[in-house]
């Protein structure tokens, strides 16, 4: 009888110390959420103004085109978010009467860029708990490619204000949904114009988009 009221004595001491020991560590292990955000996302980019307007109303301007966006974010606050954008779209230009006639390919294809950063602002408990808009306010510049012949590439700055939604509450992955309006101006002297005086056209465009963001696994700090 004596051994096993002993075993049992033992059994409730090793159960005490396991459960000080659960406590003790339960204590000491915060985990910490992560401050990086890694967003990717797809839509349209869509140009809203002539690159050129002719007097006759055959403007040289860009087509709408498929787009494609990376950015990574560094979450300073709860509502707070530096972020770096990079997005691409594959477009097309037509032509209008103030390019010269004999101006022709390779293609008419053009590839537009944008690289930004700026603060992304997100209330929180506006939309519920697991809706949050978004406010985007950077700026930074924009490239055009042209496939023409005697035309050539130009850098332009840009603003980069935006408008969106965040789904949360999924875990790790966020669903983002967002338009972004990037204000600049293209200078006509980069094309082969005929009967005009290059000048800086103001530009008007929209990017609509749908993607994802994910945290990264969160870091344990005793």
């Amino acid at each position: 009888m004596d051994g096993i009221a002993m075993a049992r004595r033992s059994l409730a001491l090793l159960s005490i110390a396991m459960m000080s020991a659960t406590a003790a560590s339960a204590q000491t292990t915060r985990v910490e959420p992560s401050r990086w955000r890694i967003g990717a996302s797809t839509g349209a980019w869509v140009p809203f103004s002539s690159l050129i307007r002719a007097a006759d109303s055959d403007d040289t301007r860009l087509a709408a085109g498929p787009a494609f966006v990376m950015e990574p974010q560094y979450i300073a606050s709860s509502a707070v978010a530096i972020y770096a954008n990079v997005s691409m779209a594959f477009g097309a230009v037509s032509l209008g009467s103030s390019i010269r006639p004999a101006v022709v390919g390779p293609s008419s294809q053009v590839v537009l860029a944008a690289s930004t950063a700026g603060l992304m602002l997100a209330p929180v408990g506006w939309l519920g708990d697991y809706v949050q808009p978004t406010i985007r306010l950077g700026g930074g510049f924009k490239w055009y490619a042209f496939d023409l012949t005697d035309a050539q590439n130009q850098v332009r700055p840009t603003a980069d204000i935006g408008l969106g939604f965040r789904g949360t509450g999924i875990g790790a992955i966020e669903v983002t949904a967002e338009v972004r309006y990037l204000p600049s101006s293209f200078d006509q002297s980069k094309l082969p114009t005929r009967g005009i005086a290059p000048q800086d056209q103001r530009q008007n465009d929209l990017v609509f988009s749908v993607g994802f963001g994910i945290r990264p696994p969160a870091s344990r700090e005793n």
